[in-house]
């Protein structure tokens, strides 16, 4: 691997000897492979199937996890960071079958419900115990109970959320069940403000799949109703909705972040159900073989060749924003 940094400065493509591409802001060269044949042991189908499945994910979730790892900045690094976090629980809840994640079928891109660590950093983890009251699938509307004080006050609630200072954000994620079979990502961001009560003390902003959200404060109580733009699965219910909720706050120009995780015990479709429709064993499986004939059993797990991680089925795009 070679540097290139000549005056047609950063380029990217191929010759037919190299080929270029640019990473963190450097040209990077690599020989051309020619002849190089298509993975097709059941190792390297099974790391297909877990980078495919990642990719989905943070191709679902990249509205907010392209800046929520504290000391990443955004995009790239931040994606590195989510899909190596991630792949090393995965790899756990393959090996131990416990239903922390679905898994993504053979050329299946949709976003499956995970166990997924959507945030890490030094801040206090924000809303531990926060939950989903109930879930309407004709009003596409998710209502989450916030915050619980004994007071009232400002203070409890802010404390409650993880702000201290104005500024200070807590975000709200929500992941859900769509009607198409596959789950969709959201989240509400509570900006901490100056203001004269509870509702007025936040400034309240939506993202990804929210189209809305109306927040509530009675009864010592907290609320907020999350609408979505896209269609509930018929069978939706508080046990297949998830959200966790995560803490940011500006020091000296950068963001800390609080860790934040979805909690999910019986995500399907498993690996073996999963791993069962990728063609294993086969010459042209990539070239319009029929894969509801293949199966898991035809090939032991030979380790050898490639490990399907240059493969770039089910990766996500790696531009990034900027916070907020």
């Amino acid at each position: 691997m070679a540097k290139s940094s000549t005056y047609f400065g950063l380029r990217r493509g191929s010759t037919k000897s190299h080929t270029f591409s640019v990473v963190d802001g450097k040209q990077i060269t690599k020989d051309r492979v020619e002849g190089g044949k298509d993975p097709r042991t059941f190792a390297q189908m099974s790391q297909r199937c877990l980078v495919s499945t990642i990719g989905s994910a943070y191709s679902a979730t990249k509205c907010i996890c392209d800046h929520s790892f504290e000391g990443k900045s955004a995009g790239m690094p931040c994606m590195r960071e989510f899909m190596s976090t991630n792949l090393k629980l995965i790899q756990i809840s393959k090996e131990y079958d416990n239903g922390s994640f679905g898994f993504n079928r053979y050329k299946e891109s949709a976003f499956k419900a995970g166990s997924y660590v959507i945030s890490k950093g030094s801040l206090q983890k924000a809303l531990v115990n926060a939950e989903i009251s109930s879930v309407n699938v004709a009003d596409k509307k998710v209502s989450l109970n916030l915050v619980e004080v004994r007071n009232g006050t400002i203070a409890e609630v802010t404390e409650a959320m993880g702000c201290k200072i104005f500024g200070d954000m807590c975000t709200v994620a929500v992941m859900y069940p769509k009607s198409d079979g596959s789950y969709g990502f959201g989240a509400v961001r509570f900006t901490y403000i100056s203001g004269a009560s509870i509702l007025e003390s936040f400034a309240v902003a939506v993202i990804g799949d929210v189209a809305s959200a109306t927040p509530t404060f009675t009864s010592n109580l907290l609320k907020v109703d999350v609408h979505l733009a896209y269609n509930l699965d018929e069978a939706a219910s508080t046990d297949s909705t998830y959200m966790t909720a995560i803490t940011s706050r500006k020091v000296n120009g950068s963001w800390l972040r609080s860790y934040a995780q979805f909690n999910v015990s019986e995500a399907i479709p498993t690996f073996a159900a999963a791993i069962s429709t990728y063609p294993i064993g086969q010459e042209r499986f990539l070239n319009g073989s029929d894969i509801s004939t293949a199966s898991a059993s035809t090939n032991g797990g030979d380790n050898s060749g490639s490990n399907g991680e240059d493969d770039n089925s089910g990766k996500p795009n790696q531009t990034g924003n900027e916070e907020p």
